[in-house]
Formats: structure tokens, sequence, C-alpha cells
């Protein structure tokens, strides 16, 4: 008892410290675009420092590198998390590492949070949307000087891949942060029938990567053995066995897209001519990197394997029911079109998302390495918009059926109501009669007691000896008479 109460109060202080925090403004004393613009720049020199941090211990261990080329080779991976191709060990590398793309959208997004939180506390908590777009703006303007930068330094014939990856990566960090610091949400203007969209599409999106993601999972468990093989068959130990780590964990979250169009059917490309999907497999030779012994063996159809089609599945279900939670009095035919408007959405994304994890791991049979396009594109788009239409319809016709029932049955209840209220009124009128009915035979009782008691009364007085008025008036005349003549007492002595 006393450790939950201690564990209760405890979290109780977190999030009070963490709302004090949030509601104390920062101690800086420049005007906010120029706080934006420093964590903006300082967000980008952490990443570049980690680079050559990790790079640096190899350089100290051969002799025949310079300097500056290992300054180079760590603007070459800042560059790589934007989409830019890399020479990595003499191989050209045009696979995107979206864990580097990930580890700068998050920086990107808490150092415009911070200098948008500056803005808001300025500008006492109610910032113009125009404040908020010009901080969006500067923090993307010095992602491109840097992206200029980093292409200079690298020396790299890229700079249209350079300049569109950091506008992207500028523009979406730059946005969720702002509208984070700034407390503004922007799909607040969104049609009253399309607000519950980006929150369908978020959590089927999500479905669909956390099904790639415990696909890749899986897969790692099921051949653990064959990867630390290859681990240990490379050899690398100390500062170099990190660094491998590293360079393999930079591209888990491109495996976990491949596992994504894996569950879609269509599957993944390693090389030209290849395929990897649960329909089957067909691999040719594979470079020895440990985390690519989790790829399957070539084979037929594999029934268990088929089993993953069904996340794509449950996702559309999700997206389906919170869109037409979104909408309580939406019938079937609203629920068909913000179904398939909600998957089509979604399929776009999971699409594009396809594309970007699509690249080359040097020339040749390499070439073509990552989601097999369009056809994952088209799988996505499809499966997930029928699947939400038909979710919607569904929703929806159990809503009209339901209301149809509820409609009959409150007309039985009203019936209802009615007839009870008609069987208790004429149980008040019949009680009312019977009491009338009660009091009258009352009333008529003691008319007839009454009557009764005089008849009773009646024979008495007359059975009684009548009185003589005549005789009763002399005698009082002859009274009176007596007391005039009889002399007072008092006069008589008074007499001489």
């Amino acid at each position: 008892m006393v450790r939950s109460g201690s564990t209760s109060t405890s979290a109780r202080f977190v999030i009070e410290s963490s709302k004090t925090d949030e509601s104390r403004e920062p101690r800086v004393p420049w005007p906010w675009p120029v706080v934006v613009v420093v964590v903006a720049a300082a967000a980008i020199l952490v990443q570049w420092l980690a680079f050559a941090g990790i790079i640096v211990p190899e350089w100290l261990a051969s002799n025949g590198r310079s300097f500056p080329s290992i300054l180079a080779a760590a603007s070459s991976l800042w560059l790589s998390g934007h989409g830019v191709p890399v020479d990595i060990i003499g191989v050209h590398i045009g696979l995107i590492p979206f864990g580097l793309t990930c580890v700068s959208l998050l920086l990107g997004e808490e150092a415009c949070r911070y200098g948008t939180r500056v803005l808001w506390h300025r500008h006492d908590k109610r910032p113009a949307r125009r404040h908020v777009g010009e901080a969006v703006a500067l923090h993307t303007t010095i992602e491109l000087l840097a992206a200029v930068m980093m292409a200079a330094g690298a020396t790299t014939t890229h700079w249209l891949a350079a300049m569109v990856g950091a506008l992207l990566i500028g523009l979406c960090s730059g946005t969720v942060g702002a509208c984070r610091g700034a407390h503004i949400n922007p799909l607040s203007r969104l049609p009253h029938w399309a607000r519950g969209l980006p929150k369908a599409v978020r959590a089927t999106v999500a479905v669909c990567l956390a099904g790639g993601a415990a696909a890749l999972a899986v897969a790692l468990l099921v051949h653990a053995d064959r990867v630390i093989h290859l681990h240990q068959q490379i050899g690398a130990t100390g500062w170099g066995g990190f660094c491998l780590i590293l360079l393999q964990l930079a591209w888990l979250p491109t495996m976990a897209l491949w596992g994504t169009a894996w569950t879609m059917s269509p599957g993944f490309a390693f090389g030209t001519g290849t395929f990897v999907s649960p329909l089957g497999t067909h691999l040719g030779i594979v470079p020895a990197l440990p985390v690519l012994g989790a790829l399957p063996s070539n084979g037929p159809l594999n029934p268990a394997a088929c089993a993953w089609f069904a996340v794509p599945v449950v996702a559309a279900i999700v997206g389906g029911i919170l869109v037409m939670r979104s909408l309580p009095e939406a019938g079937f035919e609203i629920g068909c079109g913000l179904g398939a408007l909600s998957g089509l959405l979604s399929g776009l994304v999971l699409g594009a998302l396809g594309s970007l994890s699509s690249g080359s791991l040097g020339d040749g049979r390499l070439s073509e390495v990552g989601t097999i396009m369009p056809a994952t594109g088209g799988c996505a788009v499809g499966v997930l918009t029928l699947v939400t239409m038909l979710c919607g319809f569904v929703i929806g016709l159990s809503r009209r059926l339901r209301s149809e029932e509820s409609r009959q049955g409150r007309v039985e209840r009203r019936q209802e109501r009615k007839k009870n209220h008609a069987v208790k009124a004429e149980k008040k009128a019949r009680n009312r009669a019977a009491k009338k009915k009660a009091k009258a035979e009352q009333k008529a009782a003691v008319k007839r007691e009454a009557e009764a008691n005089q008849d009773k009364v009646a024979p008495e007085n007359a059975t009684a000896e009548p009185v003589d008025d005549e005789a009763l008036g002399h005698d009082i005349y002859d009274s009176i008479q007596h007391n005039q003549d009889a002399p007072d007492d008092g006069e008589a002595m008074d007499r001489p």
C-alpha cells in the first residue's frame, strides 16, 4: 500500500512538473526569431557532431585518411538521412536510412517547438498564425542552408536531392514543432465531415507499419542463429562492431517498411529479378550483413505466412471504425464515401513511404533493392479502400437498422404509455364514482336515522297531559293583584 501511494504521488509530481515547465517561459533574452534560428542550427550541429564522433575513432585507427575526409564523411551521413545517395567503403548506396531520417525529424521538431514556445509566451499565449508560419519558414531556411553547406563539404553532385530532402524534413518537423509549441491545431478548420479523416488515416498507417515491424521482429527471432553467425564471421569487435550495429540500426526502419510491403503480398526485392513475399521467395547472392540473415530462404508459398495478410485488413477496419465514430449520425451512404476516402489516403501514404524505401546498394545486380513499386502501392490503395468502404457501409447500415428499430420501439412505447394512462384514468374515475356513491349512501343512512329518531320523539309528546292555558293565565293575574294589595313592611312602620 505504501509503495502504491508513493508511486502515484511521484507520477502526479512528474505530471505537475511537466505542466509547470510547459507554462514557464524559457529564460532567453533574445527575440524569438533569433531563438528559432539558433536552436535549429544547434540541432543540426548536434547530429553532425554525433556522426563525426562515431567516425573519428576509425580515423585514428587508420593512418591513411586525412581529417577533412572524416568531416566530409560525417556530412555524407547527414545527407544520407535526407535522401542523398552516398558512397560508403567504395559502395554507392542510394537506399535511404530511415533511422537517420527519424533522428533529423525528431530533433528538428523539438528545436522548432522550443523556439515557438518562446513566441507563444512573448505574445501572451495567443500568437498570430502569421508568426507561427514565420517560425516554420525560419526553421526550414536553416535546414536548407545546412544542406547546402553539407553538400559542398561532401562534394556531392546530388544537389537537387539534398535540397528537396532538406525542404521536406524542414517543413514537416517545423510544422509539427511549431503547432505543438504554439498550441495550435492546424486541422481544426477542416469541415465537420472531414475532421475524423486525419485520425483514421494515422491509425490505419500506424497499424500497417506496426504489422511490418512485427513481421521483421519475428523474422529476426526465427533466424537469430543465422544473424549471430554472420556477425561472428565478419569479426567486427570493439568500436568496429559497435559501428556495424549502428549502421544496421540506421536501416532497420527501412527494413520495417519492407515488412509492411511484405504483409501487402507484393513484398520487396533484394536484387534484380528477385522478390520476397508470403507467396514465395526467390533470392540470389545476398551481402554478408548480419541483419540480412533474417531474410527467408528460397521457396514456394508458405501457408503460415499468409496469416500476415490480416494486417492491412485489421488496419482498414480500425480506420473505418474511427472515421465513422467521428460522425455518429452518418448512414451507410456517407459511410461508404468516408471509408473509401480514408482507405485511399492511407494507401497513398503507404505508397509514398514504399517508394522512399526503394533504392540501391551498389551497381549491377543490387541496383534494385526495396519495396516493389507500384505493385505495393496499388495493393495498399485497393485493399485499404475496399475494406474501409465495406466497414463504413456495415456500420452505417447497422445504424440505420438500429434507428428503424428504435423508431418502431418508440412508437410501441408511446402506445403503451397511452394505454397505461387510459387504464389509470378509468381506474381513477371508478374510484371517484365509488366514493361518491359511498358518500350518498352514508348521507341517506344518516337522514333515515334522523327521521327515525324524530318519529320516536313525536309519540312521547303526544301522550303527555295537555296544559290549560286559560287557568294558567288566571293564576298569574291573581298573583299579580295580590302583590299589589299587600303593603310593604317598611311602609307600614313609617305611617303614624
